[in-house]
């Protein structure tokens, strides 16, 4: 007998994913996953230890001080839609589940779809640039029906 295919749904967003599956009886949905940073809500200011560099201005005694290269807040949020992916690829290579829907932010959908591996990337079946991190579940229905 032919096993049932697993369709994992994936809301994520910079701070948090909600990963679940559709239910047979009774109808709705099963929480397989619910991932979330605990360093998402610390403010920037708090991350950084250090002040910033200063410089001086070459025609004059001013200083001032060098804005950093990367904004560490940034930098979190992306280190947690990197951590989604390593969970998505890990998962696929277990075999947890058969097709993948992934409902993003356009720059967190675009961080998750770079960091999956070819395996999981086979699986995405579709996707939609949303956040629905924090849609009731009852809604999400109607989200899946608009995909195309």
């Amino acid at each position: 007998m032919p096993r049932h295919k697993t369709t994992w749904i994936v809301m994520a967003d910079g701070t948090r994913a909600l990963i679940v599956t559709r239910r047979d009886v009774p109808e709705g949905f099963d929480v397989v996953a619910d991932l979330s940073s605990e360093v998402a809500h610390v403010p920037a200011h708090l991350i950084a230890s250090e002040r910033p560099g200063r410089t001086q201005e070459s025609h004059s005694p001013a200083r001032h001080a060098i804005e950093p290269r990367h904004d560490p807040h940034e930098e979190r949020l992306a280190a947690f839609v990197g951590s989604v992916a390593a969970y998505l690829n890990e998962q696929s290579a277990a075999k947890a589940f058969d097709h993948l829907i992934l409902f993003a932010p356009p720059r967190a959908l675009g961080q998750i779809r770079d960091m999956l591996d070819d395996s999981a990337k086979a699986k995405v079946s579709a996707q939609a640039a949303k956040d629905l991190t924090k849609m009731p579940l009852e809604d999400l229905p109607k989200h899946l029906a608009a995909l195309p």
